[in-house]
């Protein structure tokens, strides 16, 4: 049975009637008025097709096909084989027709108008169709149709062109309508599915369609028509009776400017809408027209793309301008869900301190389990959270101008606003703002007793855990330790959050009295200033390698030699038994500062207690450079913070007053102390990483001594919820090793793209969004790249691209050129000519260890690793922030 009516449709399937002809069946359940039709089903097509051995082998052909190119030829040949077709299905066609009415023939493949693929254009349609001959040649043209160039186009490119197009046809009783038009239930040009978008003309809905007139627009929800658009009609699509097809008339009269539509035929054709798509339960694309104040239903499809919903409500903005410092590139689950973790417990610790209730706290709960995302491996800051938090303190723009200089945010979010309350509304929150304001202003005054209470109690837990016997307790012990060292030690973190907040308001100060001095380059002098602090953490594990350094070097020269020709691997054996001193010396070096390395905050990263490779390298770099000894690191600290000071000190003189000058150098020592509590607080929180990091590698050498992971660093492939999870027998996955299989995969993948450093994603975050950067590289006015000066300097040099410590560290009198650095880079500078660092600000590591270290150094220059190559030659101007690129990498 190859005809069948509309009704019988319903009960068969979409592969038989086609996509276009199953939705019109399904819209017989919403009791709507469609034009009279019924179809040809797809079998009537294939019994053609296996009458005419040609044609199926030319199909065949088609289905194997591998280059697009060769389709033309192939189609012709197709359409020559479909003409040849004798279409005997027609009499019993013409026995259904009524040969006063003219007819719609329409194609209706099987995989039109689907959830994932709509055809829509690629399908031919023919209009105002009467007599046997000519409803003949239309049924043959629509099979045609299924081997366009366009739509066999659209198949080969979808990946949908392996099995052989299968073709209904659906012929349909033409309507001569008054007005007709295209309703979308989701609104196809900003993507709201809570907005519908009607586009209608007077005629046929061919000219809305097709584009070719003119059409009045309204835009309706729930609340009702919200917006319409009424234009001017200057033509319509009618039919042409006398050459059986359609044609283009002027619209004349009142028509031309009033409203296609009436009122109360949107509100109908709204219910309509909404009942078709509680049945779909998928937006639609659907026609319609008025016949005589009548609406019928010409077809519905789904809607398969709709633009991102780009509402600011929805929206969320990702940065990862100095976090990268902490997490640098692809980051490992378990990292990030242990750092999210961390953020989640120290924030909510801190508006705790400042005054806010359980309740109030509860409130922001969500946002401070959001403080950080991991966007393709990389994490990133998630702005809002970190604005949002601002608006519960006082001066909220003042603080979110310090907050951006800080964490050197070139981008800002302007969307987050402070709320402009009424004067009632801000009396009420009065007594809170005191209460918070008191409360952090009684810490910064307490701020040297609360760290050095803070550091007494962290040494206190560390110096307690030996970790030669980690590998004596089971699982179950060391899950365990990891909770009791969360309330021992991160439960606790309250007081580098304190000073971390009290550096971000000083240093926003301090570029305030900047501005009042009119400085000319702000961010140079007060670098300048903030030199010079000899008791930092961040440049002591340089000193102490000087220090070692210094000891090779009183070796003899066959000693050294040796030493610089040796595999790394040998080298700590070579000392044991040539120099005992200097292996000691080695060792407690790796003791103190062993966590201290590239990436330290990141669980995965091997550390010197398991690979001293980059020590030995370092070391390697230092016995080179003769000049480099641990006294002129020493000797050089205070030179360019006394030799700024008194370049200002007239400037301050002149255009401050006797008091205001007091202010300045007391908010200026304050600003040096809250950075070296914050860079001495920081290296607890690398050893706070490294304890977390040997348990969870000796949990990894556990879990694989039970099968349940292939190698012990797989573990960092799994979450701290999921570790959670399996030792209480809630996880919902066992198969381990195939999920990290997965995604070892996945993240592999994230190495060779990074996404930009700061971007905006609209609702789920991985649902359509692209994480692009679409801002633009800082260029002056002579076109030279642009970032921040953080240490002066006017040099020339080779670059040397540094991305992660495998990369090799030939960096000896080189500019130095890296994404990002953390504090475990800071024994390669001594040896370098410069430093030239994507990411970053004034207050970044790399910009405080530069300025010890005397380097001439710029950091902020987005995409700068994408410009340069390694071995091209450039020049850099760290005072004004620039960079020439001088040749081309002569490689």
């Amino acid at each position: 049975m190859y005809l069948l009516s509309k009704f019988d449709s319903l009960l068969t399937t979409k592969t038989q009637v086609g996509g276009k002809a199953y939705n019109l069946a399904k819209l017989e359940k919403c009791r709507v008025n469609t034009p009279d039709w019924f179809c040809i089903t797809s079998d009537y097509f294939q019994t053609l097709v296996d009458q005419n051995e040609v044609l199926k082998q030319l199909i065949s052909q088609y289905t194997q096909l591998e280059y697009i190119d060769d389709l033309k030829e192939l189609i012709e040949k197709i359409h020559n084989e479909i003409n040849k077709c004798e279409i005997v299905i027609i009499d019993e066609v013409m026995n259904r027709i009524n040969p006063d009415i003219h007819y719609a023939i329409r194609s209706s493949a099987a995989d039109e108008d689907g959830s994932q693929f709509s055809f829509a254009g690629q399908l031919e349609s023919f209009l105002y169709v009467q007599g046997r001959e000519r409803i003949e040649a239309a049924i043959r043209n629509c099979f045609k149709s299924n081997f366009s160039l366009t739509a066999l186009t659209y198949r080969f490119k979808n990946q949908i062109h392996q099995s052989t197009p299968k073709m209904a046809v659906i012929i349909q009783e033409m309507i001569d309508p008054d007005k007709s038009g295209v309703l979308f239930t989701a609104n196809p040009i900003n993507g709201h599915r809570d907005e519908m978008l009607i586009s209608a003309n007077y005629g046929q809905g061919e000219g809305v369609v097709s584009g070719e007139c003119n059409t009045d627009e309204y835009t309706i929800n729930d609340s009702g028509i919200i917006r319409d658009e009424i234009r001017e009609k200057d033509f319509k699509i009618v039919a042409d009776y006398e050459n059986k097809t359609t044609k283009k008339v002027e619209v004349t009269g009142r028509d031309i400017n009033s409203s296609v539509l009436t009122h109360a035929e949107i509100i109908q054709l709204n219910e309509i809408a909404l009942g078709i798509l509680a049945l779909k339960k998928k937006p639609q694309d659907i026609e319609f027209c008025f016949k005589g104040g009548k609406i019928y239903i010409v077809q519905t499809r789904d809607i398969t793309s709709l633009p991102m919903d780009k509402r600011e409500e929805f929206a969320n903005v990702f940065d990862n301008s100095n976090i990268q410092e902490s997490f640098n590139g692809v980051t490992t689950p378990l990292t990030f869900s242990y750092a999210s973790k961390m953020y989640y417990k120290v924030y909510h610790q801190l508006l705790g301190l400042t005054g806010l209730s359980e309740e109030e706290l509860k409130k922001h709960e969500k946002r401070h389990k959001n403080m950080i995302a991991l966007i393709e491996g990389r994490v990133f800051y998630n702005i809002q959270s970190w604005y949002k938090g601002l608006l519960l303190l006082p001066s909220f723009k003042q603080s979110k101008g310090d907050m951006e200089k800080m964490m050197g945010i070139t981008d800002p979010v302007d969307f987050i606003e402070d709320k402009d309350l009424s004067l009632c509304e801000r009396l009420k929150m009065l007594p809170g703002m005191i209460k918070t304001f008191g409360s952090l202003m009684w810490y910064f005054s307490k701020i040297d007793k609360v760290v050095a209470d803070f550091m007494s109690d962290f040494y206190k837990v560390y110096d307690d855990i030996d970790f030669s016997k980690l590998n004596r307790l089971n699982l179950t012990q060391l899950y365990d330790l990891t909770e009791e060292l969360d309330q021992k030690i991160t439960s606790k973190w309250h007081a580098p959050l304190i000073n971390d907040f009290y550096v971000m308001m000083m240093n926003g100060k301090m570029y305030r009295w900047m501005e009042k001095l009119a400085v000319e380059n702000a961010d140079i002098t007060l670098g300048n200033l903030l030199s010079g602090e000899h008791d930092i953490a961040s440049t002591q594990p340089t000193k102490e390698l000087l220090k070692i350094s210094d000891e090779i070097k009183k070796c003899d020269q066959g000693f050294q030699d040796q030493f610089l020709k040796l595999e790394n691997l040998k080298v700590m054996d070579f000392f044991y038994i040539n120099n005992k001193a200097i292996f000691e010396l080695c060792q407690k070096y790796i003791d103190n500062y062993g966590d201290r390395t590239i990436g330290e905050l990141k669980l995965e990263s091997l550390t010197l207690r398991e690979n001293p490779d980059f020590l030995i390298n370092i070391l390697k770099n230092y016995v080179i450079k003769e000049s480099l000894s641990y006294e002129s690191f020493i000797a050089n600290e205070l030179e360019l913070r006394e030799s700024e000071e008194a370049k200002i000190a007239p400037l301050v003189k002149k255009k401050l007053s006797s008091f205001a000058r007091k202010r300045f150098y007391k908010d200026l020592r304050k600003l040096r102390k809250a950075i070296r509590y914050r860079e001495n607080t920081r290296l607890l929180r690398t050893k706070s990483f490294g304890i977390s990091r040997q348990i969870y590698r000796e949990m990894g050498n556990q879990l694989a001594s039970f099968n349940l992971i292939n190698l012990p660093e797989d573990i960092f492939f799994l979450t701290l919820g999921e570790i959670e999870e399996l030792k209480d027998g809630r996880i919902v996955q066992t198969s381990l090793k195939e999920l990290i299989s997965l995604r070892k995969s996945e993240y592999e993948s994230y190495e060779d793209e990074e996404p930009g450093h700061h971007f905006k994603t609209f609702g789920f975050v991985h649902a359509g969004n692209k994480f692009i950067y679409e801002g633009n590289t800082n260029l002056d006015h002579d076109g030279a790249l642009k970032g921040i000066g953080c240490y002066p300097g006017h040099i020339t040099g080779e670059v040397a691209l540094l991305f992660k410590p495998d990369d090799g560290i030939d960096v000896n009198d080189k500019i130095l050129c890296t994404v990002r650095t953390d504090p475990g880079w800071a024994p390669l500078f001594p040896s370098i000519k410069g430093l030239l660092v994507e990411k970053g600000s004034t207050l970044s590591h790399s910009a405080v260890i530069a300025r010890e270290l005397k380097i001439p150094t710029i950091v902020g220059v987005p995409g700068i690793t994408k410009i340069v190559e390694n071995g091209q030659e450039i020049e850099m101007d760290c005072e004004k922030g620039l960079i020439n690129l001088l040749q081309e990498n002569q490689e």
